[in-house]
């Protein structure tokens, strides 16, 4: 599901920025549960641009979610999947929120599925 709203515009580095959602669209369709749920949400609330991505996982511990920003950490059930890269595409994704002075946060409100929000400054 995808729900982006009409006529958003922000002050950044284009380049990046498609990259930074590249980076976790891909990380929700490879850590997607099979019939499972991908959302992608982008809003203007005050003066920020929030935007999210949700998609149902593999459990996670709150320990996994502290460390999937790292460079190279992978969950243990990833190092035995088929889904390959190396554990460093959501450590970029923060690089690139980082480089435009936002804030990019990882939530599970059950333990089955995986909420990365960004925060960008108009």
């Amino acid at each position: 599901m995808v729900d982006i709203e009409p006529m958003l515009s922000l002050k950044g580095d284009e380049k990046t920025i498609r990259q930074l959602i590249s980076i976790l669209l891909d990380n929700a369709v490879k850590y997607c549960t099979e019939q499972g749920q991908i959302r992608l949400t982008a809003a203007h609330k005050g003066k920020n641009i929030i935007l999210s991505i949700y998609n149902t996982s593999q459990p996670l511990t709150k320990e996994n979610i502290d460390h999937l920003f790292d460079r190279f950490y992978r969950t243990d059930e990833s190092r035995n999947s088929k889904t390959g890269g190396y554990g460093i595409g959501l450590s970029v994704a923060k690089a690139v929120v980082e480089a435009h002075h936002g804030k990019i946060v990882a939530s599970s409100e059950d333990g089955n599925s995986l909420l990365i929000t960004v925060i960008l400054k108009i």
